[in-house]
């Protein structure tokens, strides 16, 4: 009897114990699937995820395409390296590099500022202006679009800039360059049949080159190696041209300078012929235009404008003409107006006028007349 009690409370316990295993083999694969289930849904959102940011970041081919040509825009840029070549240490650095297009005039452009980073110490905070550097290469496809686009973006004329520039000089064939300045800084334009290339310079204390000098007489500013405008756009050049031809050439400022002395040459010769023939036959009023003659009103980079011309006297002495200038907007309507005198002019003598004038609002045109 003791026995079948045994034997049967020992049956019990191995059915229980089998009973407890099937359960914790079905606990723990359900826990199994469980797991699987999730890292599989998991999986499947993270493939989800990046697949849309893939169809999302993909750009469109116009895109691409923009993008490279910018791309290709931005090499044409001076690197830090030529910069500390030019100046033979570190004193300029890029702060901003910005790229933009307009499909109106089919122009695309780079823009580089630099800072002049060997004045760091200013014992009075923003009391003395740093000097920076504004560098803009602009692609183009047609002259008068650019001619235009130079009008009513940068609301100045690209000819009459030429034409009153300082210097004006051609380095290679079919690019024509100048170079001119005020007490500011200075700024030198190069223009290709396909780029345009922009270098200012803001120096209003003349740290970098003497911009304070006149532009005649004998303490005349004179170009050379050490003026960063000229050598900014030279090194652009160099990098649009890509050809044999530019080697071994004079540098930018030295063509510039000798066309300026070749330009003194010609007008000292015009002026001894004019001097000769009226001493040989002098008849003040034979071909002679009376009154203003050779005006000009130009508004440079800086917002100064330069009024220049000349005044043609007649037979009758004059001890003072009064000058007025007017500005005209786009509509031909005067948004401005000033005034200058000529004092004690002779009988059929010329008195040439040079200004600059610092207009805030931007102007067309303007207009110069006597007012008595």
């Amino acid at each position: 009897m003791k026995l079948l009690l045994f034997f049967t409370l020992f049956l019990i316990l191995i059915t229980f114990s089998i009973h407890q295993n099937v359960i914790a083999e079905t606990e723990e694969q359900k826990e199994r699937e469980i797991a699987v289930k999730e890292a599989s849904n998991s999986l499947k959102r993270e493939i989800t995820r990046d697949g849309t940011e893939k169809i999302t970041s993909e750009p469109e081919k116009d895109e691409i395409k923009t993008k490279q040509k910018l791309g290709k825009m931005k090499k044409l840029l001076p690197a830090q390296e030529e910069f500390d070549e030019i100046t033979l240490r570190t004193v300029w650095k890029y702060v901003d590099k910005q790229s933009s297009s307009n499909e109106e005039y089919e122009i695309e452009s780079i823009q580089g500022l630099l800072r002049d980073v060997g004045r760091v110490y200013d014992p009075i905070v923003n009391k003395y202006k740093v000097a920076t550097i504004q560098i803009e290469i602009i692609k183009y496809e047609d002259n008068e679009k650019l001619r235009n686009y130079w009008i009513n973006e940068k609301k100045s004329n690209l000819e009459f800039m030429f034409e009153n520039a300082y210097l004006v000089g051609m380095p290679y064939k079919n690019i024509k360059c100048f170079f001119n300045y005020t007490n500011e800084g200075a700024i030198t334009i190069c223009i290709t049949d396909e780029y345009l290339i922009q270098s200012i310079i803001f120096d209003k204390y003349h740290e970098h080159f003497p911009y304070s000098k006149s532009k005649t007489g004998s303490n005349k500013l004179e170009l050379n190696q050490e003026e960063m405008t000229t050598n900014i756009v030279e090194l652009v050049l160099e990098k649009i041209l890509k050809q044999e031809e530019t080697k071994n050439q004079d540098q930018l400022f030295e063509i510039l300078e000798s066309n300026r002395k070749i330009k003194e040459k010609e007008l000292n010769e015009n002026n001894n012929d004019v001097k000769n023939n009226q001493d040989q036959s002098f008849d003040p009023e034979k071909d002679k235009k009376y009154g203003i003659q050779k005006f000009s009103c130009v508004r440079d980079e800086f917002g100064l404008t330069t009024i220049s011309g000349q005044f043609n006297n007649d037979q009758n002495k004059k001890d003072k003409v009064i000058l007025e200038v007017a500005f005209l907007n786009h509509a031909g309507e005067i948004i401005y107006k000033n005034t200058a005198n000529l004092l004690q002019i002779d009988e059929f003598e010329t008195k040439r006028f040079l200004g600059n004038l610092k207009i805030d609002k931007n102007f067309l045109t303007c207009t110069i007349k006597i007012k008595n």
